[in-house]
């Protein structure tokens, strides 16, 4: 809708312009001088208008460095014409303008300058107004900035604050946004705003696609006109978006992870590399652990230095990969309480008494694996009475020490024996 909109406006501006005829006796009145329309609604206002044909007219501003034009397309609402966009600003021998048969310049004339308007061999001449003293004398120059998509954006600074007009890079769109001070935010259609309208660097911020993924793009503002001041207090405001500039890490296997930190905390969105693959994972503060496919966290998610770590490949000995997050945005603060994740428990020493042994103890089945091998002899008849060998006495000192007994009870046998014999004799 929008699009034919701007088509049919476009075509009655080529239709005007081409059906009525430059005459000479047209342009031999003298200009008609007034204060600037505007694109939307009152935003050309700083600097003069002059009528310079059917369906164009230039509004003129005196800067520091000189006088410039700048040509607008007119739309059809008489008796009140409009402007419906910018065909460019004419500067003194500068390149022309041209448009619809139509070839526009700024030139020196004497100790002034005129506007020429050419078309069909005939030359008609447009004098600018003397410049006054005011705000039109302090309008920087026009910046201009691609934001991509066919779109661009005419930034400029005056006492009454920045500026800027987004417009099709088209001359036959006729689409137009304006940002100002006090009104510093874009149409949902475009991401676009002034950062810091009031304060001494603003800064134009827009994305022409969408996705929160998709990094904004950013823009100074030229500066003022030396010698001239601004109408009103400068303060710097908050940031306009305490999120940070997106880091991107690219993790391996076809993977890469945005990282981003606001008030809210760390933040980690890890995606395939390839626009095609649809898969992602996001991280946070609250939630510091990725699924099973991928290792993936964020340690010490709530401190003051929280680092992304992962794994794209298997196995214990593969190094992880680790990151930072990139600073908080200057001004702004955390929502949450700063505490240091408690480092695992180291283990515990031992408690052992100083001094006390540390050998094994010996059980029972280490005493028969022990024993295993061994020979027990057992005295037989009178002597094996009362003979216990108990299993703790089964090594070599117990054998020698009853082999002693044995040979000591043989020994008083003989004795006895031998007593008895010479007794009888």
């Amino acid at each position: 809708m929008r699009t034919a909109l701007r088509a049919s406006i476009s075509t009655a501006v080529l239709a005007g312009a081409l059906l009525a005829p430059i005459a000479g006796t047209a342009y031999a009145a003298a200009p008609q001088a007034g204060p600037a329309a505007s694109a939307s609604g009152n935003d050309r206002e700083a600097g003069t208008r002059i009528n310079i044909a059917p369906g164009f007219a230039a509004v003129v501003r005196h800067t520091a460095d000189g006088p410039e034009a700048e040509v607008l397309a007119l739309g059809s609402g008489e008796p009140d014409t409009f402007p419906t966009r910018s065909l460019g600003v004419l500067t003194p021998g500068g390149p022309a303008i041209s448009a619809n048969g139509l070839e526009l310049k700024l030139v020196k004339n004497g100790k002034g300058h005129v506007i020429t308007a050419t078309k069909d061999g005939a030359t008609n001449s447009f004098p600018l107004p003397a410049a006054t003293t005011g705000p039109a004398d302090c309008v920087s120059k026009v910046k201009q900035v691609d934001l991509g998509a066919g779109l661009q954006a005419d930034l400029t600074m005056s006492p009454k604050g920045p500026k800027v007009v987004m417009h099709g890079a088209d001359p036959a769109d006729t689409w137009t946004q304006t940002l100002t001070r006090t009104n510093p935010l874009g149409s949902p259609d475009y991401f676009s705003r002034i950062n810091n309208p009031s304060g001494a660097k603003p800064v134009f911020e827009w994305k022409t696609q969408g996705g929160d993924n998709v990094p904004s793009g950013f823009a100074n503002f030229p500066a003022l006109p030396k010698g001239c001041t601004l109408d009103y207090q400068v303060h710097d405001d908050a940031p306009a978006s305490c999120v940070s500039k997106v880091k991107q890490v690219d993790l391996g296997a076809g993977l890469q992870a945005d990282l981003t930190m606001s008030p809210k905390g760390p933040k980690v969105v890890m995606h395939g590399a390839d626009p095609a693959d649809t898969w992602t994972q996001t991280l946070t503060r609250t939630n510091p652990l990725g699924s099973p496919d991928y290792f993936s966290r964020i340690n010490n998610p709530s401190g003051a230095k929280p680092v992304f770590e992962w794994k794209t490949q298997g196995g214990d000995d593969v190094p992880s990969g680790f990151a930072n997050f990139p600073a908080l945005p200057k001004g702004c603060t955390l929502d949450y309480q700063v505490t240091e994740e408690t480092p695992a428990p180291k283990p515990e020493p031992s408690t052992a008494t100083p001094g006390a042994s540390t050998a094994k103890p010996v059980t029972a089945t280490n005493v028969s694996a022990q024993t295993v091998g061994q020979t027990t002899v057992v005295p037989q008849g009178a002597v094996a009475a009362g003979a216990e060998i108990a299993s703790e006495d089964t090594d070599n000192s117990t054998t020698v020490a009853a082999g002693a007994g044995l040979l000591a009870v043989f020994a008083a046998l003989g004795a006895t024996v031998l007593r008895r014999r010479r007794s009888h004799g």
